[in-house]
């Protein structure tokens, strides 16, 4: 069985087993509308910067070691909790200052010491 080209970039040499794509999902009209609804609040102006980057929400929870349902919460209105909050705001300022997701998320890497 021959895999198709993208999936034979994507997987490891040492251990033979396929890594998925990159979460590449919009985001939904229904989450669009909640975040523009929301008042604004620090988890409020992550998920602007998200939603105008299309950053993926995995990549955010996956950043700041959260779930992903605790990144939408977070996205309409729900208070990002203390031990949260610096990360969150630096994860913010980031995005503030890129122009694309893949610019952010290398960035996010390259401060978190994460594998892009």
């Amino acid at each position: 069985m021959t895999r198709p080209r993208v999936w034979q970039r994507l997987i490891k040499p040492s251990t033979a087993k396929q890594v998925p794509p990159p979460n590449t999902m919009a985001y939904s009209q229904k989450i669009i509308d909640d975040v523009a609804k929301t008042p604004k609040s620090l988890g409020n102006q992550l998920g602007r910067w998200a939603i105008h980057l299309d950053f993926p929400v995995t990549k955010i929870a996956f950043a700041l070691g959260v779930s992903r349902q605790t990144v939408y919460n977070w996205f309409t209105g729900t208070e990002v909790f203390v031990a949260y909050r610096n990360r969150v705001e630096f994860l913010t300022k980031i995005m503030q200052t890129s122009r694309t997701a893949d610019e952010a998320w290398r960035k996010i890497c390259t401060e978190y010491n994460l594998d892009p």
